[in-house]
């Protein structure tokens, strides 16, 4: 190699060095600043090219030693060693109060796919990038957007011996930061005005957290739902601005959202958040927002087994009363025979002595002189008797003015002798089975039927009881109101229950809307709207023709031989015995 050559390539490398040397000193000046706005615990170190984690060994020792912080040092070699844990990100090791540091050649670099699964749930630490003095100026603007993308709303970088800050909203813009101007921080809070920002998702139906209804003066498509009134309050509290992407779109009434697309659309990081709540998503995928409620999963069932009228009779008792009752009558003849002057000679007018006490009916037989035993018997007698009539014709009557059902499927077991089919979304059949008892899996997963979500609905809202439907308690709360002034109910939600799934928004990982999603819902929910909500949406999806109010309230239905077939039965069989009781006598 000619000495030409040499000297040069000596002389690139001592300028190199130079370089460097001051870029780590400059960089010594800026965590400096950083640290005296607010200082940290711990600092993630990303090292990629140009730099090697040995030429940063001066840098983190000063970092040690003059802020007194923990460092963790990445290299982002593609050894099995270095590769991120999913299971065990770098928040279960660190707190909140970190600074991470990159140093990086360009945006294109793998050690951003490093700091992006590292950093996961870290989002709101603040982030130092320093962007190698060989780049050009124009490559800021690709870095901000690479930070913009991984959702990094404290972030600075170092480029030249300049600081540059950027801000998103509306959209996307970037701005040089004066070291020495104190008057103004290095990392800003997150701001709570959005200035515009631009929030686009679809909307489709999904009673009754979002659906869309037909205003009748205008004809313009209306969005109603507690999903859709949190979401787009939330949206207008912050200045952002929505955009539904399908709009102008028509939606037949009993047409349902596709999680299953929505989901991988937020996966592909094509959509931010969407408006449908919904009770989980693909940790690969997205993440929840904060619950909006937490709500029971069970089964919604047909209510079947209805009473005969004949049978109504018996229903004010339990049937252990009854035969206490009869116990009770033998024990009362039992005890007048003893106590009563003029009922000893006579067993029979004893047993119908101690009937019509027990029914509250007057005596046989006139007392004369009773004892003061018999006068306190008969007096607790008479009270029992009140008491015993007049709670059966008021259960009676009661029974009387509704339709009166019998044992309702509230089990597994009971599920599986009646053979009541499910029908589920074809994607949530997985998650069903996964709550059911592990011996009971096999048999419920026959009883399991697999439909569009679409399906699903139409199913339930045409009152297809052949049918049960695993839906939430809110769902239920709303399905439940067409059925609010029915005599008969149609449907019942059981206590075959399914878990208790939390229901959110999904949205993407690390998203810079989780924050500030999560106070608003808090406020929400402290002011009670989401009830209020749950219950005025009802009214719109009345008038939109999604519900209807059932009334199937019976016409008045006099007593007649039928509905008395069981006193018949009981006159019958007194017949019978006093007939036999003749006929010993005689």
């Amino acid at each position: 190699m000619p000495l030409a050559t040499r000297l040069l390539l000596l002389l690139l490398l001592v300028t190199t060095c130079r370089a460097g040397f001051e870029d780590l000193a400059f960089m010594q000046t800026v965590t400096r600043r950083a640290a005296d706005e607010q200082p940290w615990t711990n600092t993630p170190l990303f090292v990629s090219y140009p730099m090697a984690v040995e030429d940063l060994n001066p840098f983190i020792a000063w970092l040690h030693n003059n802020l007194s912080v923990t460092s963790y040092v990445f290299d982002g070699a593609p050894t099995l060693a270095s590769m991120p844990n999913t299971y065990n990100p770098l928040r279960n090791h660190i707190k909140t109060d970190a600074l991470s540091l990159v140093f990086c050649y360009g945006s294109e670099e793998i050690i951003f796919w490093h700091v992006d699964e590292r950093l996961r749930k870290l989002r709101s630490v603040r982030l130092i990038v320093y962007l190698s003095s060989r780049r050009h100026k124009s490559a800021l603007n690709l870095l901000f957007l690479k930070l913009w993308n991984m959702q990094f709303l404290h972030a600075l970088v170092v480029h030249q011996h300049k600081i540059y800050g950027y801000n998103p909203y509306p959209t996307l813009r970037y701005f040089e930061l004066q070291l020495d101007d104190r008057s103004k921080v290095l990392f800003p809070a997150q701001p709570r005005d959005l200035s515009g920002y631009v929030v686009s998702t679809p909307a489709e139906n999904d009673l009754p957290r979002v659906f869309l209804v037909r205003d009748q003066r205008t004809g313009a498509h209306l969005i109603r739902g507690f999903g859709y009134r949190i979401f787009a309050e939330f949206l207008r509290r912050h200045n952002a601005r929505l955009v539904i992407s399908n709009a102008g779109r028509e939606l037949a009434a009993g047409t349902s959202v596709d999680m299953t697309y929505i989901h991988q659309l937020i996966g592909d990081n094509r959509l931010e958040i969407t408006m449908h709540p919904y009770v989980g998503i693909d940790r690969q995928l997205g993440i929840l927002s904060y619950p909006l409620t937490i709500a029971q999963n069970c089964l919604i069932m047909p209510v079947r087994n209805e009473i005969p009228r004949y049978m109504y009779l018996l229903r004010p008792f339990h049937w252990s009363s009854w035969l206490l009752l009869l116990a009770a009558v033998a024990y009362i003849s039992l005890a007048l025979h003893w106590l009563g002057p003029g009922l000893s000679a006579s067993p029979g007018l004893s047993l119908l002595e101690a009937l019509c006490q027990l029914l509250f009916l007057s005596s046989p037989t006139r007392i004369y002189g009773p004892s003061v035993r018999y006068f306190l018997v008969a007096l607790q007698l008479s009270v029992l008797g009140f008491i015993v009539t007049n709670w059966y014709s008021n259960q009676l009557s009661s029974s009387l003015t509704a339709t009166l059902v019998g044992e309702q499927v509230d089990t597994f077991e009971q599920l599986i002798a009646q053979q009541q089919r499910i029908l589920v979304k074809h994607h949530e059949i997985p998650m069903l089975l996964q709550q059911v008892p592990p011996h009971l899996e096999r048999q419920v997963s026959y009883l399991v039927v697999g439909a569009d979500a679409g399906e699903q609905v139409r199913a339930l809202l045409s009152f297809n009881t052949t049918y049960s439907y695993p839906f939430t308690v809110e769902r239920w709360e709303f399905f439940a109101l067409q059925q609010q002034y029915a005599q008969k109910p149609i449907y019942r939600y059981s206590s075959v229950c399914l878990g208790a799934p939390v229901i959110g928004y999904p949205m993407r990982r690390d998203s810079h809307l989780e924050s500030l999603l999560k106070h608003f819902i808090m406020r929400v929910q402290g002011t009670g709207l989401f009830q209020y909500w749950l219950v005025s949406d009802f009214n719109d999806a009345l008038r939109a023709g999604f519900m209807r109010l059932i009334d199937n309230s019976d016409n008045f239905k006099a007593l007649n031989l039928d509905t008395l077939r069981l006193a018949w039965y009981v006159l019958l069989c007194g017949w019978l015995l006093a007939a036999l009781v003749f006929v010993c006598e005689h």
